[in-house]
């Protein structure tokens, strides 16, 4: 009984370290370029917006870019944008620029620190992330419509946003 009650006072105390983390950091993410920026800045464009969340050693996140990149290409001028966070963190950031020359990656990328893009998923979808590639859809006027762990059909993507002008 102590053991569960100690297990239950640890998991609260990391819950509420990661929601104070949230409120106040926002999701940390930087360009390329190193500038910092919100997730919140890419959300409400009037298009949907699909995030990938992956990692450079992720094998998955490496054969579903193409996919991703196709959907962003076709869809880019008319409904739907595809954004990019790569988990390896700022500090890894020359690491990711490298992984993305070599890649095929026709949507925007940005890098995040694990800590908070996990804190910041885990408030908008009320899960823990459980690994990459992770996907998110936005409505266009911005709000979370779905989340995907591990990888995503493109048909399924498509047939969800023709059902939901």
């Amino acid at each position: 009984m102590l053991k569960n009650r100690h297990s239950y006072l640890l998991s609260l105390l990391i819950v509420l370290f990661l929601g104070f983390q949230t409120a106040h950091a926002g999701m940390e993410l930087q360009k390329l370029s190193g500038e910092r920026v919100d997730l919140d800045d890419y959300r409400g464009t009037g298009k949907w917006l699909l995030v990938m969340i992956w990692a450079t050693d992720c094998h998955i996140c490496h054969q579903q870019k193409p996919l991703i990149s196709d959907f962003h290409d076709k869809h880019q001028n008319i409904d739907a944008e595809v954004l990019g966070i790569a988990l390896d963190g700022p500090q890894r950031i020359d690491e990711v620029k490298q992984y993305l020359e070599t890649t095929k990656v026709t949507f925007p990328t940005l890098v995040g620190d694990l800590l908070f893009v996990s804190s910041h998923y885990l408030e908008l979808t009320e899960e823990s992330l459980r690994g990459t590639p992770t996907y998110l859809l936005f409505s266009p006027d911005g709000e979370l419509l779905g989340n995907n762990p591990g990888p995503l059909r493109i048909s399924a993507l498509e047939d969800f946003i023709a059902r939901h002008p």
